[in-house]
């Protein structure tokens, strides 16, 4: 079942890290490209992706970076994502 899994969805195979260079900013990396970033605001968690695109503003750290990775992983359902994000 794994294996036919893989073969439809196309997932990329590097892992993606985090990082905080500094306060409130959050870094998602591969080894070999720029996923995106969240940051915090007074609103929530500001979600961008590689190209520099907002995702949306997150209750949680969590749900913004999920958003990160979604767009990485997948970006066409990124513009789907971000209807869902908290918009204050």
């Amino acid at each position: 079942m794994a294996e036919q899994l893989a073969d439809i969805i196309d997932l990329p195979t590097e892992y993606v890290t985090w990082h905080s260079p500094a306060e409130a900013l959050w870094v998602a990396s591969t080894p070999t490209a720029y996923v995106g970033m969240v940051d915090r605001n007074h609103d929530g968690f500001v979600a961008t992706d590689c190209t520099g695109r907002e995702l949306g503003v997150y209750a949680t750290q969590e749900s913004a970076r999920v958003a990160v990775y979604g767009a990485w992983v997948s970006p066409a359902r990124a513009e789907e994502a971000s209807e869902q994000a908290l918009i204050a």
